[in-house]
């Protein structure tokens, strides 16, 4: 009998070790589970794959070697040490890159942060660089692409690379048929050389580079007037995307991204060695010289400045002063304080650095102290030519006047006062409210941006026409409605009257009477809309057409 007891004891026991282990594993199962699917973790079995476009220069491509270089190679190289991320490097033809994005082949590589793209991947917050566009044309050519609206002129024909900025825009406007669309960007600038026809449409970097590579000589490359692109990191990875942007930030504050800049898009200001040494030699030759200068003139230079930083001294105060809306404060290097001035001068506060930090963002602080650091570091040269100033743009409170709100302010700051080494002893702070400025042009920022979308709009057809009643401009959709190009109508100076075969005596009272007159002509019916300003002054007059079904007399 014991010994059945004991056994039965002994089983009971891992049973209920048994299901404590049980519990622990299914416990743990949720919590190992979310972390897996939170945040992606690139191993050496599983690395990070970085896909770019093989032919895209100078930023991704395979050299004559069949290796990857370019600027997005070499940043993400030092971005993946700085991470301390195993990868793997994969350069391929553009449609591949996109599959492999889409079909989660690839974890990162870089594109245009604009809709066309959202498919294939989400963007860093951080634009690593801006895609600014370009035109090449044999330089026996005339130059016929100067905007983006060139680009829509009967008979032209541009040879664009497939899915870049450019074809994408085009086919949006409707004008795909003037599109010469290749995937050999580098076979077409060859050729166009050689044949001495036709024209490019491209990155302007990427162009600049093939030019440079191939040595062509007999092309010119001019800017085109049209929307430019941000190349920023893509990834399906958020995790990612957001240590991506963190570490460039870290990297450039640092000055390590603008070598790679230097080297890939500016290369023709790499030096070569021999030049560098000639350089160096020649700067330390003209650093001894100054040196010797300032010796000699020293004396004299110390003399003169007592007199004269105190006449100085005056005549900036009264000046400053007697500038509307304009603040004036101090700060005295050895006390670490600053002091506020009121119209007439007069010392009325005096604040620690702590103190006077409260006013301003943490940020905007910050900027300001690097500034007063850097007018603190500076020395007059043996000339005695003036001090550097420091312009900055902040956020801060006019704590002075009872106001707590955050205003913008543009504040100028510049030497004082110097002791007898030359070195700052005071810096004065101009500081001016800009606040209503700013908003003043953000709001016309917004009004330009909104005319311009409506305007260019394929959905309506729009003729503007000047105060003076002459056309002014005509959009795309118009210009097709009345079967003339825009450039034609604009050139001829067609006033309202000779346009409609009326005669309007008074432009401001064309639609005073009936809130939007009509007139018909041919098979078109136009409804005239007069534009005035705050001032009750006309600015101008917008013709809306369309085709008509029939032709009623014109009102």
């Amino acid at each position: 009998m014991p010994v059945n007891i004991r056994y039965s004891w002994m089983t009971w026991r891992w049973q209920i070790l048994l299901l404590l282990l049980l519990l622990t594993f299914c416990f743990s199962l949720p919590s190992s589970a979310a972390k897996t699917d939170s945040v992606r973790v690139y191993t050496e079995e599983h690395p990070l794959v970085y896909v770019d476009n093989s032919h895209l220069w100078p930023y991704s491509f395979l050299n004559d070697k069949d290796e990857p270089e370019g600027f997005c190679v070499d940043l993400v190289r030092m971005l993946m040490e700085e991470l301390n991320i195993p990868y793997v490097i994969k350069l391929e033809p553009e449609r591949e890159v996109v599959n492999d994005m889409k079909e989660g082949r690839g974890d990162l590589t870089f594109g245009l942060g604009m809709g066309f793209n959202n498919d294939y991947g989400n963007f860093g917050s951080r634009a690593i660089t801006l895609l600014t566009q370009s035109v090449v044309t044999p330089r026996s050519k005339p130059i016929e692409i100067k905007s983006f609206r060139d680009m829509n002129k009967p008979g032209l024909k541009v040879i664009v690379s497939n899915s870049s900025l450019c074809h994408h825009l085009m086919r949006d406007y409707g004008w795909g048929e003037h599109a010469v669309v290749t995937h050999d960007m580098d076979e077409a600038i060859l050729q166009l050389s050689k044949k001495k026809e036709g024209q490019i449409v491209w990155n302007t970097l990427s162009l600049k580079w093939l030019i440079h590579y191939y040595n062509i000589d007999n092309v010119v490359l001019t800017p085109v007037d049209m929307p430019h692109g941000s190349y920023r990191f893509m990834s399906n990875d958020q995790h990612l995307l957001d240590l991506l942007d963190d570490a460039y930030a870290k990297l450039y504050m640092a000055g390590k991204i603008t070598p790679l800049q230097e080297k890939w898009f500016f290369p023709e200001h790499q030096e070569s060695e021999a030049l560098r040494w000639v350089w160096y030699l020649t700067a330390m030759a003209g650093l001894l010289l100054l040196i010797a200068i300032l010796y000699i003139l020293s004396n004299w230079i110390q003399n003169r400045r007592v007199t004269v930083a105190s006449n100085k001294l005056n005549r900036r105060l009264a000046l400053i002063i007697e500038t509307s809306k304009v603040r004036i404060w101090t700060y005295d290097v050895k006390t670490n304080e600053v002091a506020w001035h009121n119209e007439k001068g007069q010392v009325t506060y005096t604040y620690t650095m702590e103190e006077f930090s409260h006013r301003y963002r943490e940020d905007d602080f910050r900027q300001l102290r690097e500034a007063l650091d850097r007018l603190i570091s500076q020395h007059k040269d043996a000339h005695g030519h003036e001090e550097e100033e420091e312009t900055l743009e902040l956020k801060a409170k006019d704590l002075e006047g009872g106001d707590h709100e955050l205003h913008d302010f543009v504040v100028v700051l510049s030497v004082l006062r110097r002791d007898k080494n030359g070195k700052p002893t005071a810096i004065i702070g101009i500081k001016k409210d800009v606040t209503e400025k700013l908003r003043l042009k953000r709001l016309e920022d917004e009004r330009t941006l909104r005319y311009w979308s409506i305007f260019y709009s394929q959905d309506a057809a729009i003729i503007y026409f000047g105060k003076d009643g002459y056309l002014q401009n005509i959009n795309p959709k118009a210009s097709e409605i009345c079967q003339r190009h825009s450039d034609d109508m604009i050139d001829e100076h067609i006033h309202i009257n000779d346009f409609f075969k009326t005669s309007f005596t008074d432009l401001s009272a064309v639609d005073k009477y009936q809130g939007v007159q009509k007139v018909y002509q041919a098979n078109i019916e136009y409804q005239l809309k007069t534009v005035f300003n705050d001032e009750d002054e006309l600015l101008g007059i917008f013709a809306f057409c369309r085709e008509a079904t029939n032709n009623p007399k014109s009102e």
